[in-house]
């Protein structure tokens, strides 16, 4: 499986903000301070994703989610929404990629 990340690298990405250095303080986790995406995988065939915002497509061999921070594409074959709530989807089926897209 690939894991990648594409995007701009600008002075932002450098430059902390005041809830990430408070997380870091505190040893908060930063998922849940900063709003951030989690993606929790069982081997190559499940997936949570927590902390999304929408389901932008979905079909059996691709998807591409909104997390506010930017995109998540994933691809591989036999792809399943088992679950989906306001918070997190749980998906099945062989995953080959994961690609990380910043929005900015």
């Amino acid at each position: 499986m690939k894991w990648s990340k594409r995007g701009r690298n600008n002075n932002s990405s450098i430059k902390k903000s005041v809830r990430e250095k408070f997380a870091e303080m505190l040893e908060l986790p930063k998922d849940l301070v900063l709003d951030r995406p989690r993606l929790t995988m069982i081997g190559s065939s499940d997936m949570m994703i927590e902390n999304y915002k929408s389901l932008l497509e979905y079909d059996d061999g691709r998807m591409r989610i909104n997390t506010g921070t930017g995109i998540i594409r994933i691809t591989g074959s036999d792809l399943v929404i088992r679950e989906i709530s306001q918070d997190d989807i749980v998906v099945s089926g062989t995953v080959r990629s994961v690609e990380f897209i910043d929005a900015g």
